[in-house]
C-alpha cells in the first residue's frame, strides 16, 4: 500500500515537472532516476520512468534551443552595431567630402570677407535672407519629428517653412538693394507685389525725385564743375523757414543751405551729399522685414489709388465747372442780345409815329418769347451735358475700381456713393 502511495506521488511530480516549463528549467535532469528492487518488476513503474526520461530529453532540449536563440540574438544585435558604427563613419567621410559645397560653407565663404556677416539683417545678403527659410524649414522638420511625425510628414513641413514665394523673393531684394544703397525705399514700395510698376497711380510719386535735374545729387556728382547748378539754389541759412511741402538741406558740399522736397532731400542724405536741417523723417528708422515691406509698398498703393480717384474727381468738377461756367456766359450773352433787340424796337417806337401800341407790344413779346424757349433750349442742353459729363466720371470710377475690386490686399468701402480704397493687409 505504501509502494503505491509512493508512485502515485512520484507520477504526479513527473507530470508536473514535464508539463511546466517554468519548473521544468529547475529540474536537474543529469541525475538517472531509480526504482527500488521491489519495484523493478513494476510494469506501471517502468512505464512511469521511461516517460521521465523522456520528459527530461524535452526539457533538455528546449533548453539547448533557447540557449542558441539568444546566442543568435547576441551575435544579431552585434553585428547591428558594428554595421551602424560603419555607416556613421562612412556618413562622416562622406560629409566631410562634400562638405565644402553645401550651403552653410557656401554662405559661411560668401560672408567671410562681407560686412553683413556682423549684422543681425537678414536683407543685408541675398544668401542670408535664403539661410533664413533654409533654417525655418529645418526647424519645422525636427518638430515634426520630436512630436512623432512619419518622414513624409516632416519633409513636407520642411518644404512648407522653406519655401520662397515670388513676392518675397521681390520684397527681399527690394530691401537689399535699399541696403545695400542701390534704391531708395520709397521708390522701391510704388511697386507692385509682381514687380510691376504701375504708372496709373505711382507715376506722379516717382517723378517728384527728378523735377529739377539740378537738385539731383547723382547729376551733381556726375558734373562737379557745373557752378550755375551748384550755387543756383544754395542761397538759404540755417534759420531759413521753408515752405509746408519742403524742407532744409544742407549740402555738405556746397556747404550751404537749400529748400527742397522730401523725396529730393532723401537722394541727398541717401547719397551721403547732405543732411535734413528742419525735419527729422530721415532719421535712422527701425529696421524693416519683408512683412513691413510688404506692408508700406500695400499702404503706398492704397495711398495712390485714393490720390487718383481724387484726382479724377477734382478732374469731373473742373469740367462741370468750366461747362456751368460757359453756359454762364451764354445766358448772359443771350440777355444782352434781347436788351438790344428790345432796345431796337423802343427806339422804333418812339422815333417813328407809324408803329401803333398794340404792334409794338407784339414785337416785344415776340422777342421775349423767342428768348424765352432759346433759353429752355440752353437749359435742357446745360442739364443734358451735366449729366454726360457725371456719367462719364462714373463711369470712369466704375471701370478703374473694377480693376482693383479682386485684390486681395486691400478692400473697396463706399463712402457717399464714392469708392475708396482701405487697407486690407493680408499677407501670407
Amino acid at each position: 500500500m505504501a509502494g503505491m502511495i509512493i508512485l502515485g506521488i512520484s507520477v504526479v511530480l513527473a507530470l508536473f515537472f514535464a508539463t511546466n516549463s517554468v519548473f521544468a528549467d529547475s529540474v536537474d535532469t543529469s541525475e538517472q532516476i531509480t526504482l527500488s528492487k521491489d519495484l523493478e518488476n513494476n510494469s506501471v513503474a517502468q512505464d512511469i520512468l521511461k516517460k521521465i526520461e523522456k520528459s527530461k530529453k524535452w526539457i533538455a532540449q528546449i533548453e539547448q534551443r533557447n540557449f542558441e536563440a539568444l546566442e543568435k540574438q547576441k551575435e544579431l544585435e552585434k553585428k547591428r552595431a558594428e554595421a551602424i558604427q560603419i555607416l556613421e563613419k562612412k556618413l562622416k567621410k562622406w560629409e566631410d567630402l562634400w562638405e565644402y559645397y553645401t550651403f552653410d560653407k557656401m554662405l559661411e565663404s560668401a560672408l567671410e570677407n562681407s560686412p553683413a556677416k556682423y549684422t543681425s539683417s537678414t536683407y543685408d545678403h541675398p544668401l542670408k535672407f535664403t539661410a533664413s527659410k533654409i533654417n525655418a524649414g529645418r526647424d519645422a522638420l525636427h518638430k515634426v519629428i520630436l512630436e512623432g511625425g512619419g518622414p513624409e510628414k516632416a519633409r513636407e513641413a520642411f518644404v512648407i517653412a522653406a519655401k520662397i514665394t515670388r513676392a518675397e523673393m521681390l520684397a527681399a531684394n527690394s530691401l537689399f538693394n535699399v541696403i545695400n544703397n542701390n534704391a531708395y525705399y520709397n521708390q522701391q514700395i510704388l511697386f507692385s507685389s509682381d514687380g510691376n510698376f504701375e504708372e496709373i497711380i505711382s507715376g506722379e510719386q516717382l517723378r517728384k525725385y527728378y523735377q529739377d535735374y539740378r537738385t539731383n545729387p547723382g547729376y551733381l556728382q556726375a558734373n562737379p564743375f557745373d557752378k550755375i547748378s551748384w550755387e543756383d539754389l544754395g542761397k538759404n541759412n540755417p534759420d531759413t523757414e521753408c515752405r509746408q511741402d519742403q524742407v532744409l538741406v544742407y549740402r555738405t558740399h556746397a556747404d550751404d543751405y537749400v529748400c527742397t522736397t522730401e523725396y529730393t532731400a532723401e537722394m541727398w542724405v541717401h547719397h551721403k551729399m547732405g543732411t535734413v536741417v528742419t525735419d527729422t523723417f530721415l532719421e535712422t528708422k527701425d529696421p524693416v522685414d519683408v512683412k513691413k515691406f510688404q506692408q508700406d509698398r500695400i499702404f503706398e498703393k492704397v495711398k495712390n489709388l485714393n490720390s487718383k480717384i481724387e484726382s479724377m474727381q477734382k478732374h469731373n468738377e473742373l469740367k462741370i465747372s468750366d461747362t456751368k461756367k460757359k453756359y454762364t456766359s451764354i445766358f448772359v450773352n443771350m440777355e444782352t442780345e434781347q436788351n438790344e433787340e428790345e432796345k431796337k424796337v423802343i427806339e422804333k417806337f418812339n422815333n417813328s409815329g407809324s408803329m401803333s401800341k398794340k404792334t409794338f407790344s407784339q414785337q416785344i413779346s415776340d422777342i421775349r418769347e423767342k428768348y424765352k424757349q432759346l433759353e429752355e433750349t440752353v437749359v435742357d442742353e446745360q442739364s443734358r451735358i451735366l449729366e454726360i459729363l457725371e456719367n462719364q466720371h462714373q463711369t470712369s470710377i466704375n471701370n478703374f475700381v473694377k480693376n482693383y475690386e479682386s485684390d486681395s490686399e486691400m478692400r473697396i468701402i463706399w463712402n457717399s456713393q464714392n469708392p475708396v480704397f482701405e487697407a486690407e493687409i493680408s499677407l501670407s
